[in-house]
């Protein structure tokens, strides 16, 4: 079973370290990084097929906390 993963931080050099850590296992498949939670939110729209999303806090644009709640208040399942 793969686990889907989206990334999303404002700190390209830390996304390219993690994504290159989870890449070491099989069964972990990072579909698409974002540099800030509006961006994210954007590639949720079109692909929310998703099991685990990391994300960082502190972000420009909108930050973690703020892309939460848009994503558990407006997005559809599994989101909720």
């Amino acid at each position: 079973m793969n686990i889907k993963i989206a990334i999303a931080d404002d700190n390209s050099f830390l996304i390219n370290t993690v994504r290159e850590k989870l890449s070491f296992f099989e069964d972990l498949d990072c579909k698409f990084t974002a540099l800030n939670g509006s961006e994210l939110i954007t590639k949720l729209e079109g692909n929310h097929n998703l099991d685990l999303i990391l994300m960082d806090i502190e972000m420009p644009v909108m930050n973690g906390v703020e892309a939460t709640r848009f994503i558990r208040e407006e997005m559809p399942e599994p989101f909720r």
